[in-house]
């Protein structure tokens, strides 16, 4: 049996787009100060671009690890809707462009920048895509990823938000990676956004009080980081995560 590709030309192309995105709406105050800069602006847009690849890549990396262990795959796309409504009726047509075929609306570029312009560049709306876990090859048929409870399954998906905390933390503690900093934290915060089609949802339907406890960490982690240590940020940001938790089990139990 030949040996699976650890990554395809298709998901390549996704992180570059999703990168794109990224690296235009992190950057897009950034050129010029008072009149336009094109070769500032561009300057910015490449290193910023080339930063956003180096987080999204991790966040997929560390996917891509997990989903290893429960004999699966993980897979970077650009976060899309099929559906425009809830009809049946508003199922998006197939549509060429460029030679490509389009099956649905690719919302991880389109709200990305569409918040950036309308806040003129001050929300980094950095929802542009998500993993996709599927059974690896050589694995019995029959319903998708059975082998897995939806906890565990959650668990898949929180690891790449966790693992841009994790990142925002280390490299907070560096001067020059203020620029990875942002966009490893604030990736780490949207992905837990519960959209369809977006981690957190998955996050969120596969384990409610995991959804609660996770988000609550990461949110708390991100504002605290600012002005404590990374150790006393993850005890505090526990000890309200778990504080919390224990409230929502109580009242729901």
């Amino acid at each position: 049996m030949p040996k699976e590709k650890i990554i395809d030309s298709k998901e390549i192309i996704s992180l570059i787009i999703g990168s794109l995105v990224l690296g235009f709406i992190f950057s897009f105050k950034e050129w010029g100060y008072g009149s336009v800069n094109i070769d500032l602006g561009l300057s910015n847009l490449i290193r910023a671009t080339i930063l956003s690849l180096i987080v999204l890549s991790i966040y997929q990396l560390s996917h891509k690890l997990i989903a290893k262990k429960f004999e699966l795959n993980s897979r970077f796309t650009i976060w899309s809707m099929k559906r425009f409504w809830f009809t049946k009726s508003s199922k998006v047509n197939e549509t060429k462009l460029f030679g490509m075929k389009i099956k649905s609306i690719k919302m991880g570029v389109i709200i990305p920048l569409l918040f950036a312009f309308l806040t003129n560049g001050i929300l980094k709306f950095a929802t542009v895509g998500s993993s996709e876990i599927s059974q690896r090859k050589g694995r019995n048929v029959g319903r998708e990823y059975k082998h897995i409870s939806e906890y565990e399954e959650a668990l898949i998906f929180l690891v790449g938000p966790l693992t841009c905390l994790l990142m925002a933390l280390i490299f907070k503690q560096f001067p020059g990676f203020d620029k990875l900093v942002e966009i490893s934290y604030t990736l780490a915060i949207f992905s837990m956004i519960p959209f369809s089609g977006l981690d957190g949802s998955k996050i969120f339907f596969g384990s409610l009080p995991l959804y609660i406890c996770s988000g609550t960490f990461i949110l708390i982690s991100v504002a605290l980081m600012q002005i404590l240590s990374p150790v006393l940020t993850l005890i505090l940001s526990a000890i309200v995560a778990i504080l919390l938790l224990t409230i929502f089990l109580y009242r729901t139990l």
